[in-house]
């Protein structure tokens, strides 16, 4: 088996106990792995296979290491009654305990022989068991024909619908509209802001004021001129206020009133869209 994909299954699914003690293993604190393998064995957890055999051969080595070698062989044996052709990895394992483990495999090998020929029964019972059953769907299939509906459920999130920019009706379908409606709100919004920043630059510019009875200068501190600017600068700000919000509002009401919480479409056999979405409409 290889050591590799093993230790990386065992990382994601592993027991939090296992997880523990192969982060102290790893750390080289063989001690504190030791009595933390010891201690969840002995409360006869549900390990998978791939489990157990990771967690004796964590306690094998660790056993070694500290000098306990009864201790190492008796691990090395539950692991080998877990997987008999279990061989430990040399490029990640010291010579030393891969030799000790070679010889405790050797010395029960009259004992794995029959756990063996177990395993490659089982293993073909499985594999006989799978090509009958895909031998049934294959006859089931030649006899009906390919399966032609496959049905996709979409559940649709109702705060799409008061969200600008056309996020409802993107959600609805209606590309075409929420295109519309997102960009008439971006130039109404940047029309805004650039109404609001030239406004307060005016205002804000004290090189430009005037003193009453200077020519133009009817109404201080701005100029007639900039006075003007400034009141048509301030009436697009405002008129692009209430478009944008106008826009907002429509995009709302209309992704209200085309909005539905599940959609079921029918899927072809590549994949694609068959036919009409079945939309499941509100019930009031």
């Amino acid at each position: 088996m290889n050591a590799i994909p093993l230790l990386l299954a065992l990382s994601l699914l592993a027991p939090p106990e296992l997880k523990r003690a192969k982060d102290r293993f790893e750390f080289g604190a063989y001690g504190d792995a030791a009595g933390a393998l010891r201690q969840m064995l002995a409360g006869d957890p549900a390990l998978t296979d791939d489990e157990a055999v990771e967690a004796y051969r964590m306690l094998g080595i660790s056993e070694f290491n500290l000098g306990d070698l009864p201790a190492a062989r008796a691990a090395f044996v539950n692991l080998l009654s877990h997987d008999p052709d279990y061989a430990l990895d040399p490029f990640l394992v010291p010579p030393a305990i891969v030799e000790f483990f070679d010889r405790v495999k050797k010395e029960h090998e009259p004992a794995l022989a029959p756990l063996r020929e177990r395993r490659r029964a089982l293993r073909e019972q499985q594999r006989l068991a799978d090509e009958a059953k895909r031998r049934l769907l294959t006859e089931e299939q030649a006899r009906t024909g390919p399966p032609t509906k496959v049905v996709r459920v979409q559940e649709r999130l109702y705060l799409f619908n008061w969200m600008p920019f056309g996020a409802g009706q993107f959600q609805n379908g209606d590309r075409a509209k929420g295109t519309a409606i997102a960009a008439g709100q971006i130039a109404l919004g940047a029309v805004n802001i650039a109404a609001i920043v030239i406004h307060n630059q005016l205002a804000d510019d004290r090189t430009r004021t005037c003193t009453s009875g200077q020519p133009g200068c009817s109404n201080p501190p701005y100029s007639d001129s900039d006075r003007r600017v400034l009141r048509n600068v301030e009436v697009v700000k405002y008129v692009s206020a209430a478009m944008f919000w106008a826009l907002y509002g429509y995009g709302v009401w209309d992704a209200h009133r085309h909005f539905v919480p599940i959609v079921e479409t029918e899927m072809g056999p590549g994949g694609e869209p068959a036919g009409a979405s079945l939309k499941l409409e509100w019930r009031y």
